[in-house]
């Protein structure tokens, strides 16, 4: 459908990655890319949100109209920034695994915290107990 739409208004449609669904045919999840004029960001941008999608399978026998919905999500291109990180504007906090025993306990770090102290800004990642 935006393939389309993309078309018709001169714009330069990509598609970067398609899954689909298993079993049946169908699509999980695609992500593409609109490229164009100044308009392709103001005309899409409130196609955001859960869609409702209706048809009539192929495997239903009494003409029924199942219903789905699908998620669009549309952001525009950030510009390519240079961004330089000083080690000394960085703290880093680990953590332990914590609770009763275990051979880990105290000794494997699961998680780590990155401050960037001029800005505040705080990045996480945790990693689950093997």
């Amino acid at each position: 459908m935006y393939q389309k739409y993309a078309s018709r208004r001169g714009w330069r449609f990509e598609t970067l990655e398609i899954s689909k669904t298993e079993g049946v045919p169908g699509y999980k999840e695609a992500i593409a890319v609109v490229t164009g004029d100044e308009e392709v960001y103001k005309r899409l941008r409130f196609e955001t949100g859960v869609h409702r999608v209706q048809r009539v399978p192929e495997t239903e026998s009494q003409g029924r109209i199942h219903t789905s919905t699908c998620t669009v999500a549309v952001l525009p291109e950030a510009p390519e920034v240079s961004v330089e990180v000083m080690n000394k504007d960085i703290r880093v906090d680990l953590y332990r695994s914590r609770g009763a025993g275990g051979q880990s306990v105290n000794t494997t770090d699961s998680a780590v915290r990155l401050t960037h102290i001029p800005t505040g800004i705080v990045v996480c990642m945790q990693d689950e107990r093997s």
